[in-house]
């Protein structure tokens, strides 16, 4: 199930629209054709006959069984002849453009480095590899059906723009060893290619990726470079016309090749990892299943450090895939038609050109249909858009015809259907036994496309995530099964609790305080274009400052202190739902570039699962400054800049290491404000642990005075009113409110009232305005001087409040401070926020 680019593109291409590929292939630049050497790497063929015997699969995962099973496999060496050994292509050449228009020819070209790249996969573009040859039990012939390739790292320290047809790991040309190769050999070789100076020191982890249904791993082939740069890359690839392979034979054969390229290696346990997508995966959990075993013997060669499963295909049971696909794969008995099919079986079209065969063209549909996410979708149709094709109408159906036939011919009919109801069926009733899952310890990371058409992938995850015991999930937003197109994969395996290098280990863990930095300026500006900018359009923001000396104000935050000296502490009244956050952050970032730490909520910072004890957690895995544009309520990004929960030693430490901080004292109950409670300050009395804690290093103190979001909604019901409410609603929200964290430290939990209003949007905001008060100094305040911490406290209190009153009264003179719609249209007509009232309409801060 990992074909996609040649099927979208011919699915595109067939009616005349253009090329379609879903992801590094309709970004092409032109490049020049060009000879690139070849390096002399070490390769070596070991071709073991093996007879598919009937096999147990559950005899697979005993590991007593496995030896015996294997030893019953009758074996004898043949000479795996493989021709292409020296005639890999290793000319590759990006989409030429002509006046970004396409023609056939380049067409047919785009298809034929398509077709090169599967010859790639498949005849062993890598330096090393190890054929397992297996004879059926009905037929005497032999062939090569499952073959482990050696990766080597890439010689160019230059990434690839374009890796997937342009990766270094194609450029290998192999030499094919004698059969029964030493290991221990093949090792020291390995590392005369990797340059390591000995084999004494700890050997990179050794990472087995098993392809999809395929059997060639297509969409894996970006991530070959880094990942072999990184560890002992093998990949496996399976025969395309092999219809006798059983599951069994498959997790058997796996097993044998770990087993053997550990067994002799020098520096006992070998370390491993398994990397599996799509059908990949499901065998990933089977092979693991039987190593585990293995791994727990006394002296064991080999340590199974850990598995990721990339969109599984563990799920498969829960789709209607094996009936689509047995109706679809039934088409290859239309190709028989003598009068329509010529002697390769493909239609003749009145001896213009030829058509693919019916399976082709179903088939192409179908997959490009599933595999594509949104972006890809949006990718093909911009591409296809702006590359408007040109050339004769026989050209174009020839090319487009060369593309839906590369998938009969690399996943044929009968071996599609072989796969899938052979494989699948029995992999998924192996793997997906409970008491299995819950026994298979090995660190495991599942790597999911949450838009992913072709399985139920987003569930699935959550799903392993609570049947395995050490099992963590990466979801990526946006992304469908290709989810490799949309993630680094080293850096995800890097950045994981498999830790496979032992980084973690060796390094002190992540200290949310004083490690954090703001993310890179693109990640900075993206968030605030997606997630601020809209707000900015519906609410006008308008912010000011005041003069510490003069008490005057000013539009703009220019008066604003900042924290390069000493730390820096805001205090603000919590506007209803904190809708506000991101207008501030983000104009304090980018008008005096003062990043300034958030202290969130409990709830905020552990998720709902807070308020849900007793329920399974699925551990996640979130990637670096990562950015989900299709959320807009995702939580993640307030800890991407800088929010940490709220306690008092996180407070105690942002100050102490001299930073700026976001503190609303009011809490919940201004966020959550009741009816007739607009703007309302609820700081808690006699509570003036902030300015004490400031004192002790000195910081400056800012009031934030805001307004705007209570007029932007109509309170239909407030918490009061709703935990009231008849037929068991208001005692549902009593026990949601019983189990929620509370915020404060002297508060148990379930003493806040934490239940939202029932509010409905107007038809257009209310204009917000932020008045950045008078700071104070707190360098003249003894810490331990309860009094005078108090008087402070006051005085902050109330120059907030009095601030709050003067933008009520100032907005008054402001035309445009509850009309939206007024506001909209300016909007629309002079393409700026219309103005605002006179900053002089603001009274001075009293000094």
């Amino acid at each position: 199930m990992n074909l996609s680019h040649a099927y979208a593109f011919a699915a595109a291409a067939i009616v005349g629209s253009g090329i379609s590929n879903v992801s590094a292939f309709s970004t092409l630049k032109p490049t020049s054709p060009s000879i690139r050497l070849h390096n002399n790497v070490i390769a070596f063929s070991t071709s073991t006959s093996l007879h598919s015997v009937a096999v147990k699969e559950h005899d697979l995962l005993e590991t007593n069984n496995a030896d015996e099973k294997m030893k019953q496999l009758n074996k004898q060496t043949i000479d795996n002849g493989d021709a292409n050994v020296n005639g890999y292509a290793s000319t590759t050449t990006g989409l030429p453009k002509h006046n970004n228009r396409l023609s056939g020819s380049d067409m047919k070209r785009f298809v034929s480095e398509m077709r090169s790249l599967y010859n790639d996969l498949e005849n062993g573009g890598g330096s090393v590899r190890r054929n397992m040859a297996f004879i059926s039990s009905s037929s005497t012939q032999q062939s090569s059906a499952i073959s482990f390739t050696y990766v080597a790292p890439s010689t160019s320290t230059t990434p690839k723009e374009n890796a997937q047809l342009d990766g270094d790991w194609r450029l290998q040309t192999p030499i094919v060893y004698e059969v029964n190769a030493d290991w221990s050999d093949i090792h020291r070789q390995i590392a005369d290619v990797r340059m390591e100076q000995s084999l004494s020191s700890k050997p990179l982890p050794l990472l087995l990726y098993l392809p999809g249904l395929d059997g060639f791993g297509i969409s894996a082939t970006s991530q070959f470079d880094e990942l072999s740069s990184t560890f002992e890359l093998w990949r496996m690839t399976i025969d395309k016309s092999n219809v006798q392979l059983s599951f069994a034979d498959l997790v058997s054969s796996v097993v044998k090749f770990v087993k053997d390229a550990t067994n002799s290696y020098v520096n006992s346990p070998r370390e491993v990892i398994l990397v599996g997508e799509s059908f990949g995966g499901l065998l990933s959990c089977a092979v693991a299943m039987a190593l585990s075993n293995v791994a727990s013997k006394p002296n064991a060669t080999m340590s199974l450090k850990g598995m990721v499963l990339v969109n599984p295909a563990t799920s498969f049971d829960e789709t209607n895939w094996g009936q689509s696909i047995t109706l679809l794969t039934s088409l290859r008995y239309l190709e028989t038609q003598e009068e329509m099919i010529d002697d390769i079986g493909n239609f003749k079209l009145n001896n213009l050109t030829r058509l693919p065969t019916p399976y082709s063209v179903l088939g192409g549909l179908v997959l490009s249909a599933t595999i594509p996410d949104r972006k890809q979708y949006s990718n093909i149709f911009q591409f296809i858009v702006s590359n408007v094709m040109t050339g004769s109408s026989e050209d174009m159906l020839a090319a487009s015809s060369d593309g839906f036939r590369i998938l009969a011919e690399y996943l044929p009919a009968l071996t599609l259907e072989h796969r899938v109801t052979k494989w699948l069926p029995v992999g998924t009733s192996v793997v997906n036994n409970p008491q299995r899952l819950s026994m298979l310890s090995v660190p495991t990371l599942v790597v999911a496309g949450n838009d992913d058409n072709m399985l139920p992938t987003k569930e699935e995850a959550n799903r392993l995530g609570k049947s395995l015991p050490d099992c963590v999930k990466l979801d990526v937003s946006g992304s469908g099964h290709f989810v490799l197109d949309s993630v680094n994969l080293t850096e995800v395996l890097l950045d994981s609790h498999i830790d496979p290098l032992d980084m973690k280990k060796t390094s002190k863990p992540y200290d949310p305080i004083t490690d954090w930095t703001l993310p890179p300026k693109e990640v900075t500006k993206a968030v605030i274009q997606k997630r601020v900018k809209p707000q900015r359009e519906r609410t006008s923001p308008v912010f000011f400052s005041t003069d510490s000396v003069t008490g005057k104000r000013r539009k703009g935050l220019s008066l604003v202190p900042s924290n390069s000296d000493k730390p820096l502490l805001f205090v603000g009244n919590h506007q209803l739902f904190g809708q506000d956050l991101g207008l501030i952050i983000s104009q304090l970032i980018e008008e005096r570039g003062i990043a300034a730490r958030g202290l969130m909520h409990p709830i905020a910072a552990e998720g709902f699962a807070a308020i849900r004890p007793g329920e399974p957690v699925v551990r996640t895995q979130k990637r670096k400054f990562e950015f989900i544009e299709d959320n807009p309520a995702e939580t993640d990004l307030f800890s991407m800049f800088g929010a940490v929960k709220v306690t008092p030693k996180n407070f105690y430490r942002l100050l102490q290491t001299n930073q700026a901080v976001l503190l609303f004292p009011g809490g919940v109950k201004e966020a959550l404000h009741g009816k007739g409670e607009d703007y309302e300050v609820f700081w808690p009395d006699k509570k003036t642990d902030f300015v004490r804690v400031a004192a002790r290093f000195n910081a400056t103190i800012v009031p934030i005075s805001a307004i705007g979001a209570a007029d932007s909604v109509d309170i239909v019901l407030d918490a009061k009113e709703l935990l009231d409410l008849p037929f068991g609603i208001g005692d549902n929200l009593k026990n949601f409110n019983a189990n929620a964290t509370s915020a404060r430290y002297d508060t148990q939990d379930g003493e806040e009232l934490f239940v939202p209003p029932l509010a409905v949007p107007k038809p257009f905001p209310a204009r917000h305005y932020f008045l950045f008060g008078r700071a104070f100094d707190t360098s003249s305040i003894d810490p331990q001087n309860k009094d005078a911490c108090q008087t402070m406290y006051e005085e902050i209190e109330n120059e907030l409040r009095s601030d709050i009153d003067a933008l009520l009264a100032a907005r008054e003179r402001d035309p445009f401070a509850l009309d939206g719609g007024k506001r909209a249209w300016y909007q629309r007509l002079f393409g700026k926020d219309p103005p605002t009232f006179p900053v002089e309409s603001l009274p001075p801060s009293k000094v």
